[in-house]
């Protein structure tokens, strides 16, 4: 499609528009190897001949650091070995492909580190893992695979939604360094933080979908178009309210060119959803109600004179938002054409009067999409560790008085092998009430001898 048009009044959507409403910001993921990949690594990855890191130790007393304990611990169980041998050689591949990137490290006035490192990596895992989700959409929306891209974004919130209602509502809840924690750790450790993020990739899931729309042949349905444009806004509004009432430690460290570009797709949408209501009307014959809408979307893209005022923000010389200034430059262009073109139609045709603003009955309902797909961590049985010589000539430990009861009813060459897992042994009626058997037998015995 071309922006210059001949007949403005039956023109079709420029290109400009389709860039405007599909603008995302492509967010910079920060290192994990040498944030805490040491922690419980077996096989540790965080000596360097540029990166010197000291070995995080489990307290302040016990000179033996996690990666001492588990590389002890694990060496009699070939499966917890292989187990973290994988994730050793994640981390080279993470480390390969962020080679560049700068990185935090946790902890930096501490000589030692509790369980708290370990929840931290965890989060901070899962965290890249949301974002390097949200890069993978940019790659499709810039390839302009729209509709695999708002999958992605949802795939992100649904992350982000993961952390800030489930793991790290549990981590706090069961954490000696909350305030610590609040006011020095990353951002994406933050409960705020993530509620947050939940939203703003459901609004870019959703402007996928507008993309999606606009990319079609023929008339796309400008009704739907405005209601999803302005839910888009509303949704970057609960962004930017949730990280200021939940987060407001890392609200002001906030780059302010990130906000500039929030404030900027906030406005920008609020005009895409009237314009695209004006052009729904027009085609629905209300032609003054149209005009009204057109001139309102008109206004709300201009360059707002004050920091508070009505429009878009101002586009600095060295502002990643120059990318988008010949597209909104086109978009200003368009709607002042098809402007003046309609004002001219219905002055020698319609004769329809033109209110000044568009009535409350004609205005846009936002449209939230909602679409977040789930996430949730697969649950694993727990991986054997034991102390040196307890169990060097054998995979697991010896049964407990309860395995060995339960074991008597199995056949001779089960012998030996791994215990259920937890799930299993929780869905086994009979190992169940052996071990309330058991227990109830000992607290008897404790009372008999008192």
């Amino acid at each position: 499609m071309s922006d210059n048009f001949i007949d403005a009044s039956s023109a079709s959507h420029p290109d400009s528009v389709l860039r405007l409403s599909s603008a995302v910001h492509r967010f910079a993921i920060v290192s994990l190897l040498f944030c805490c990949g040491c922690f419980f690594s077996a096989f540790p990855l965080t000596r360097s001949a540029t990166t010197s890191f000291h070995q995080p130790f489990i307290n302040p007393k016990d000179q033996i650091s996690f990666e001492t304990s588990f590389n002890t611990c694990s060496k009699s169980h070939s499966n917890t070995i292989a187990a973290m041998q994988q994730a050793d050689n994640r981390r080279r591949e993470i480390k390969a492909a962020m080679a560049s990137i700068e990185y935090n490290k946790y902890n930096k006035s501490k000589e030692f580190s509790d369980s708290e490192a370990l929840m931290f990596e965890l989060v901070l895992s899962i965290a890249t893992y949301a974002l390097s989700e949200s890069n993978i959409g940019c790659d499709s929306c810039v390839d302009g695979d729209f509709p695999k891209a708002s999958r992605q974004f949802a795939k992100a919130a649904g992350i982000f939604q993961y952390l800030g209602e489930d793991v790290l509502p549990n981590w706090m809840a069961n954490s000696a360094q909350h305030a610590e924690l609040e006011n020095e750790t990353l951002a994406e450790t933050r409960v705020g933080v993530c509620l947050a993020m939940q939203h703003l990739y459901m609004a870019m899931a959703q402007q996928m979908a507008v993309a999606t729309v606009l990319a079609k042949p023929g008339t796309p349905n400008y009704a739907l178009l405005g209601k999803l444009s302005s839910g888009i806004a509303a949704e970057l509004e609960t962004f930017v309210t949730t990280f200021r009432s939940k987060s407001p430690v890392h609200m002001s460290r906030i780059d302010p060119s990130f906000l500039t570009l929030i404030t900027f797709l906030i406005n920008i949408q609020h005009s895409l959803g009237l314009y695209f209501l004006g052009r729904s009307l027009w085609l629905n014959c209300e032609y003054g109600v149209a005009i009204a809408a057109i001139s309102e979307a008109t206004v709300a893209a201009r360059t707002r004179t004050t920091p508070t005022g009505r429009g878009l923000p101002e586009i600095e010389s060295t502002s990643p938002l120059q990318s988008l200034s010949p597209e909104l430059s086109n978009y200003r262009k368009h709607m002042v054409s098809l402007l003046q073109s309609w004002e001219k139609d219905n002055m020698l045709v319609y004769f329809n009067k033109v209110p000044p603003s568009v009535p409350a009955d004609k205005a846009l309902k936002p449209i939230r999409m909602h679409k977040i797909e789930e996430y949730c961590l697969d649950i694993k049985d727990p991986l054997p560790f034991s102390l040196p010589g307890v169990c060097d000539e054998q995979e697991v430990s010896s049964p407990t008085k309860v395995e060995s009861k339960t074991s008597e009813s199995t056949d001779e060459s089960s012998k030996g092998t791994n215990p259920p897992s937890y799930d299993d042994a929780m869905n086994n009626s009979s190992f169940q009430q052996q071990v309330d058997c058991d227990l109830a037998r000992e607290l008897q015995d404790k009372l008999n001898s008192e």
